[in-house]
């Protein structure tokens, strides 16, 4: 052979191993797996995982595959986060997704001077909470997505559905920002409705029991201000209306579904999918300080089988109007 083909042959190998090389570095790089740590209080906020695994898994982060999610499910009470935290903080996950203000606060406490970016959702008012400064520009190793402050508008529709309300009987969980702020809020929007609010403080489930069991006789609606420690109680707090044959208005879409009259909030599969969305975003290399703070979108939800329970009568043209109709 002549050394002219055999410097052709030679130079067309290292290509071919080259090649191989580079394609065998690039499969090694696909598949890079990633660890997401969970913390959640209520069972209520776990369709928000099954939204944000859906949405990772549209953008090729597979459970399985390239993905492991470390989840036990909700935490047994507040406290019980910490240590939740703390094991994720030890395994050195690539990022923490939080469901509520209570969980979200534990993690910007226990993960706080580490790497380790958060996703929160949903939060009512993330700068009130002293979860981030600044809505556009969190900084830190914090984003997420807030609802706002629905209350009031919950109460409007809670009054459209059941015009003769006049006294609302509101639970507050004194261990929680977010449901300081809907009492808050609801305070000032109920004389505008001209009804009266009987409000008692709980914050243990023995609490709650024992509010529920002693409610007054003249109440005409139960009102659940937002709150992961409520949410895990909703089944309580359904049974505790169904029995009286009150509406009970609830924080989100998912206590709808579970059997409260109604909700004007979020719903938390396609929340879910929005966080996502973030967390593509910084398994890519954003930095969570430059993702600003996203709004999740808000619905109007009734569940007729309620409507039947409690003998109540809504309007057509007022069921109409809803975006979520549970039958």
């Amino acid at each position: 052979m002549k050394k002219s083909h055999r410097t052709i042959y030679f130079i067309i190998a290292i290509v071919l191993i080259s090649s191989l090389a580079l394609g065998a570095c690039a499969g090694t790089s696909e598949k890079k797996m990633y660890t997401i740590g969970v913390a959640n209080l209520a069972a209520a906020f776990e369709p928000i995982l099954e939204g944000f695994k859906t949405g990772m898994e549209a953008e090729g982060f597979v459970e399985g595959e390239n993905v492991t999610y470390l989840y036990d499910g909700p935490a047994a009470n507040p406290d019980a986060l910490t240590q939740v935290l703390e094991n994720l903080k030890s395994k050195k996950v690539d990022l923490v997704l939080t469901f509520g203000t209570t969980a979200t606060l534990k993690a910007k406490e226990v993960l706080e001077g580490t790497d380790i970016p958060v996703i929160f959702g949903p939060v009512t008012d993330p700068i009130g909470s002293g979860i981030v400064m600044d809505l556009q520009k969190p900084g830190g190793n914090i984003t997420g997505i807030r609802t706002g402050n629905p209350t009031p508008k919950r109460l409007e529709w809670l009054m459209t559905i059941a015009p003769d309300i006049q006294k609302i009987y509101v639970l507050n969980n004194p261990k929680d920002n977010s449901s300081i702020q809907a009492v808050a809020s609801l305070t000032i929007a109920a004389p505008q409705f001209n009804v009266e609010l009987v409000i008692w403080d709980a914050s243990t489930v023995e609490e709650i029991e024992a509010r529920l069991s002693t409610m007054p006789e003249d109440i005409d609606a139960i009102f659940i201000p937002a709150s992961a420690f409520f949410e895990a109680q909703i089944d309580k707090f359904i049974a505790a209306a169904n029995e009286r044959k009150l509406p009970l208005a609830a924080p989100a879409t998912a206590n709808v579904w579970s059997g409260a009259l109604t909700s004007f909030g979020h719903d938390n599969v396609p929340l879910g999918k929005q966080a996502s969305r973030l967390a593509v975003q910084i398994l890519r290399g954003v930095k969570p300080a430059d993702l600003p703070i996203e709004t999740a979108d808000l619905f109007v939800s009734v569940n007729l089988k309620t409507v039947g329970i409690i003998g109540l009568t809504i309007p057509d043209e007022v069921i109409r109007k809803t975006d979520i109709v549970v039958r």
